[in-house]
């Protein structure tokens, strides 16, 4: 097998979709649109507009605007919010029609064999790839506060392990972060008739603007061009130009990273978050004690909080839902072998070191999605991204497949697979 992707989410589905049309022999693994389904507010509406949530086909489109009239779902380029359930609905589609071939099981583990790659699944069968491309997004970085590690797990989980709140009524809720995970969460929660509180170290919570393109001037579309990233001329460069973002110095496109789409709700949440419940802004956690109880359910946690003055309060609350983002770490792809982990150059944010093709100091080791962003800029933290990613890698591999096929005849030779069952 020449190639093999581990994800099938946006990017995996896409690269997917474009092997197929190239006609590269390849295998992908995974739950079609997984994390959107099961790791995200069932209510969750996209930040993204729809016109920037397609995935890519190659040259025959499928967009989410197609799907829509398909399906007789509401759609607008920029007016109709994206409901998460409409887009994964989209992205399951989007298999069935282009990814006929997606195995929905587990690979257990990715081992090196002499230049090439063993990939084992969970059923323990096992074949050869020369090429394997890692499309598994950011479920497996979840980031949790060191200073909350020492409490009941039961009591302190992170955004991306709640998808229905109803569990939460009438119980004390503290939300941490601003972020669009942390926003939905906390107004699902309120919603659903918890006592909610968000806790942020920041002074403001920002909310992106639901401005209608249509009654934009000429001089606004000119210094601010549309992007599937928003309006502002940064946006455009990085949507258009990833590759450009790649070859800028390192301290530049960390800034420019830094500086950019920083946490922010999308614009239909201001109105379910404003003034529905308490929000204690530039408070930081400084320490988290367990209040016992004789039962479990009854327990506590305290915190101490202080803010930017050195002034200092307590907040008890009976659970946390830390909305604390993701935070790259090579030892989380547990897939991976150590020899191979330890191959694979890494920024100092623990990002992987990525080629203008998305592959890894390892050579045939790729890796797409929001793992690339700090190579290519923050298009690739989006579904926007999908074309970009997949367009590169296929050019790549088809590089990479004329070399390894016998030039007489013009046939791909398939690598010997095996079976690892005793």
């Amino acid at each position: 097998m020449h190639a093999a992707i581990i994800g099938a989410g946006p990017y995996g589905l896409s690269l997917a979709a474009h092997l197929r049309e190239a006609g590269i022999p390849f295998r992908i693994f995974g739950q079609p649109m997984q994390s959107w389904a099961t790791q995200m507010p069932a209510d969750m509406l996209l930040k993204s507009d729809g016109f920037a949530s397609n995935l890519s086909s190659g040259s025959v489109p499928f967009t989410l605007e197609g799907f829509s009239k398909l399906t007789g779902r509401p759609y607008h380029h920029t007016q109709v919010p994206v409901p998460v359930g409409d887009f994964v609905a989209y992205g399951q589609e989007f298999a069935r029609r282009f990814v006929p071939t997606l195995e929905e099981q587990n690979v257990a583990s990715v081992e090196r064999e002499d230049g090439i790659f063993r990939i084992t699944l969970a059923n323990s069968d096992s074949f050869l790839a020369r090429h394997v491309i890692v499309a598994t997004g950011v479920s497996l970085f979840q980031y949790m506060p060191p200073d909350l590690a020492h409490l009941p797990k039961e009591m302190v989980t992170h955004t991306t392990a709640h998808r229905l709140f109803q569990d939460f009524a009438g119980r004390d809720v503290t939300v941490l972060g601003r972020g669009a995970s942390s926003l939905n969460a906390a107004a699902a929660l309120h919603e659903a008739g918890s006592r909610v509180t968000l806790l942020t170290r920041k002074f403001k919570v920002h909310f992106h603007s639901a401005g209608d393109p249509s009654q934009r001037t000429m001089l606004e579309r000119v210094m601010h061009p549309s992007s599937p990233l928003g309006y502002s001329l940064r946006s455009w460069i990085s949507s258009t130009f990833p590759g450009l973002m790649r070859a800028l110095p390192g301290p530049i496109r960390d800034l420019i990273i830094y500086k950019h789409l920083g946490p922010a709700g999308g614009s239909t949440l201001r109105e379910r978050v404003e003034g529905k419940f308490p929000t204690l802004l530039g408070w930081s956690i400084i320490s988290a004690e367990l209040i016992e109880a004789p039962n479990a359910s009854d327990r506590r946690i305290k915190l101490t909080l202080t803010n930017s003055e050195g002034e200092m309060r307590e907040h008890i609350t009976s659970h946390i839902i830390a909305g604390t983002g993701f935070r790259v770490d090579m030892n989380r792809y547990r897939f991976l072998n150590d020899a191979i982990r330890a191959e694979i150059k890494c920024r100092r944010d623990g990002a992987p070191v990525l080629s203008q093709n998305f592959e890894t100091s390892l050579k045939g080791l790729t890796m797409i999605g929001p793992v690339a962003h700090s190579s290519f800029g923050p298009l690739l933290r989006f579904a926007a991204g999908a074309e970009f990613a997949a367009t590169q890698v296929t050019r790549q591999l088809v590089r990479s497949l004329a070399r390894h096929q016998p030039s007489e005849c013009g046939a791909f030779t398939a690598l010997p697979a095996r079976s690892s069952a005793k």
